[in-house]
């Protein structure tokens, strides 16, 4: 490339149903809860539709729906959405691995500390990613 910064990401999104979509659509933020606390703010939020079938068949190579992810998958909702997220502060889970669990801008200073010249993420968390 031209030797900057490239940034691959992977976007967020969060399944929904049809009726959340219909009450949803047109606001420009959701509120993200968690045990009914706010944890962030969705800003701009878009809706695509959720493709479940060809989601799985690509990511595990089946649809077969007693396969416990694609079971989860194809009951998780008709749409996704996504947008910008602001954190409204940091989620401490308490589990002893919070001190793994870096922002952005900490991982870029420890990155730099380090001298590495590049850098591999690598998610496992969430469905969408356990296929690669």
């Amino acid at each position: 490339l031209d030797g900057k910064v490239t940034n691959q990401s992977i976007p967020i999104v969060l399944p929904c149903s049809s009726a959340d979509k219909s009450r949803l659509d047109g606001a420009s933020a959701i509120t993200l809860r968690f045990n009914n606390e706010p944890k962030a703010i969705l800003r701009n939020p878009e809706f695509y539709e959720h493709r479940t079938e060809e989601r799985c068949a690509r990511q595990f190579g089946t649809t077969n729906p007693n396969h416990p992810y694609i079971k989860m998958i194809l009951e998780s909702g008709d749409w996704l959405v996504g947008g910008e997220v602001e954190v409204l502060g940091r989620i401490l889970w308490k589990d002893g691995l919070d001190e793994f669990r870096l922002t952005p801008a900490e991982l870029k200073r420890k990155f730099e500390s380090m001298k590495a010249d590049a850098v591999f993420a690598f998610q496992l968390r969430n469905p969408i990613h356990n296929g690669h």
